[in-house]
This record gives structure tokens, sequence and C-alpha cells, in this order.
């Protein structure tokens, strides 16, 4: 069983500026011990101006935030798939706006760390800590699709198994909402 709470409250700063923030979380077991488990925790902010003449929504400026901290306990598996008990404290942020520009248009800014624990057991080389920085161009040919074209940058950061290194990476996504979607005023 997984518990995951959340508490949001978001009010009107003015007629054209809205605030959102929240916390959550997740409790439970995960499958690497007989008594593992995993508690999650984040705290979000949400911030979004749009002029009272907007039409469909544009022009907007969005500002979001979000920080989490993960508790991981790495118990030893039925089939052996982990030697030993170890319990990793990870934890990331990230930071992001995006200016909607022109109706259908909006281009965005983002920034990423995540903090990964060392392993005391083994040479993950997936846990290094690392920086991102992403650019975006965002189409929205309908309310029901967009179209993304994203450029990111990392920075990991060395460990004792891995030389620090940075990465590139593009992707171009495409969106589809299909059913009935509620409302929302910001």
């Amino acid at each position: 069983m997984v518990f995951t709470p959340r508490l949001e409250a978001s009010f009107d700063i003015t007629p054209t500026q809205t605030i959102l923030g929240g916390v959550s979380a997740a409790f439970g077991p995960n499958d690497t011990g007989k008594n593992a488990r995993t508690q999650i925790y984040g705290a979000d902010l949400f911030y979004k101006w749009k002029p009272a003449n907007a039409e469909g929504g544009w022009p907007f400026v969005k500002w979001q935030s979000e920080a989490m901290f993960r508790r991981y306990e790495a118990g030893r598996g039925l089939n052996d798939s982990f030697p030993t008990a170890e319990t990793f404290d990870d934890w990331g942020a990230y930071s992001q706006i995006v200016w909607g520009f022109h109706k259908g248009w909006a281009a965005g800014l983002r920034g990423d760390y995540i903090h990964m624990a060392p392993s005391e057991i083994t040479d993950d080389p997936q846990r290094q800590s690392r920086y991102r920085l992403s650019t975006d161009l965002t189409w929205y040919p309908s309310e029901f699709s967009k179209l993304r074209l994203q450029y990111n940058h990392d920075w990991l950061e060395a460990t004792d198994f891995e030389p620090g290194r940075d990465e590139n990476s593009v992707f171009l996504m495409y969106e589809i909402s299909l059913g009935a979607h509620g409302a929302h005023k910001y």
C-alpha cells in the first residue's frame, strides 16, 4: 500500500496574476527487500501572469519551481539483487520560466539539479549528481496537442568511480491529449 498525500492552495494576487503552492509526499514499500521502504517529499510553487485582454490565454508568463527529497532503503532482495542493505538520501530541484509570446507559441528556459548520494557498495555510473540547463520552443496546433523542440546540456559531477563530463541532447516531442479535460482558472 502506497500513501500519497497532497496539500495545495491557490489565490489570485491580482486579476492578472495567480499563484499556486503545494506540498506532497509518497510513502510505501519497495521491491528490494522484505522491510525496505521509500519516502518522497516535495514542495512546489507556480506563478502565472496573463494580461486582462489575453486572447485564448496568450500572451502569458509562467514560473514554476519544485524541490524533492527521497529516502530509498535498498534491502537485500530475495534473489540477491542487492548484495547488502543500503539507504540512499537523494534530493533535487528545478525552476523554469515559460513565455507564451504569440498565440500557440511558447519558449522556455529551465534549470535542474539532482544530488545523488554516493553508494558505499556499488559503482553505479547513474548515481552521479548533475546540473542541467534546458531551452525549448513549443507550438500548440490545438488545445489537445503540442509539438516541442528541446535542447538539454548536462554537467555530471565526478565520483570515485566516474569522471565528470558534459552531455548534450536534443528532443522533438509530440503530445496528444484524448478525452475531456477540466477547466482551470490559472
